[in-house]
């Protein structure tokens, strides 16, 4: 497949991210690859101890990825749920699954560039077993008119001793209006890290995300970190919730959110219980704008108040 095979405007808001877009195409660079346009499947590229098969039905898309057993897989596995018409809706059903002992990173992109009116849904399931390494990266493009409705909702299962790392980031563009939900289920031993990031920028864009992680294993360790901004009439809320079930598990929540300009509205709402007495369940939550004495040094060397904004919030998002 050639550059001119595939959306130009894909393409172009795989940049924004620092992807590398002379290695994104099957058959260009390295690791495996699944590209969709639409509701239709453009390339397919495996790498020996990964699997991929796609099928398309009405509206969408059911993708499998199969990491084996003992695989490590040194290049990402790319998947590209890209779409460059303006309405239509997709439905996509990721299902992935990373065998015992196995170690790969997913870079999902969700490009949507001329929305306007599109619906993007996902119901995705992935289960981690036994000893391994999973980092989940999923970034959103969706375009400039908050002409998108984006509703996933991923189900994670994370095997004994098995790290996971999830990184969403929606800070490009403008994001319509988002509904994502994610349960992650974490059992003995295991670690969870998951970082939230997303910037509503216009009244047009309503942001809500739910990160929710579940201690049921005996060890289990869990940090939840979510950051936003929201700007001229942008929503955020954000929901950050940690339950220990499990003997001896530790979790904590951390939401950070930062509101400017008129109609703005941030919401952080973290949730922890915890059922067992050895556990340990914690979290902190900051909302408001940043410090004037920030604003004033930058201003010093002759920005403006918005661009020293817009630099301190560009800080805040990039941050781990």
């Amino acid at each position: 497949m050639s550059n001119a095979e595939y959306p130009d405007e894909i393409l172009q808001s795989l940049e924004g991210y620092d992807i590398d877009i002379n290695n994104f195409l099957p058959g260009h660079g390295k690791g495996a690859k699944f590209l969709l346009d639409f509701n239709k499947i453009r390339g397919v590229e495996e790498t020996e101890g990964v699997i991929l098969k796609g099928r398309e039905i009405d509206d969408g898309i059911i993708a499998d990825v199969v990491i084996k057993e003992g695989t490590v897989i040194e290049e990402p596995v790319h998947l590209c749920f890209g779409v460059k018409q303006e309405t239509g809706i997709q439905r996509i059903f990721p299902r992935i699954i990373a065998e015992d002992n196995s170690e790969v990173t997913i870079q999902a992109h969700c490009s949507f560039p001329n929305a306007d009116g599109l619906i993007h849904k996902m119901f995705g399931h992935i289960y981690v077993g036994n000893n391994c390494k999973f980092t989940y990266n999923e970034t959103h493009y969706h375009g400039e008119n908050s002409g998108a409705l984006v509703a996933p909702v991923s189900y994670m299962y994370i095997g004994e001793n098995s790290i996971y790392e999830n990184n969403f980031n929606l800070t490009q563009g403008t994001p319509g209006r988002v509904k994502i939900l994610l349960d992650i289920y974490a059992m003995k031993d295991s670690v969870i890290r998951s970082n939230v990031k997303a910037f509503g920028k216009c009244k047009g864009d309503s942001i809500r995300i739910r990160d929710s992680v579940f201690l049921e294993g005996r060890n289990a360790r869990s940090v939840i970190k979510m950051k936003a901004a929201a700007k001229d009439g942008g929503e955020v809320l954000m929901y950050g919730i940690t339950e220990g079930n499990a003997p001896r598990c530790n979790g904590h929540v951390d939401c950070q959110e930062i509101v400017l300009g008129k109609g703005s509205t941030c919401r952080a709402r973290p949730f922890i219980r915890a059922i067992d007495p050895t556990s340990t369940v914690s979290h902190e939550a900051s909302l408001g704008r940043f410090p004037q004495k920030w604003l004033d040094e930058l201003q010093a060397k002759g920005l403006s108040e918005e661009e020293a904004t817009d630099i301190l919030i560009e800080a805040m998002l990039k941050e781990k």
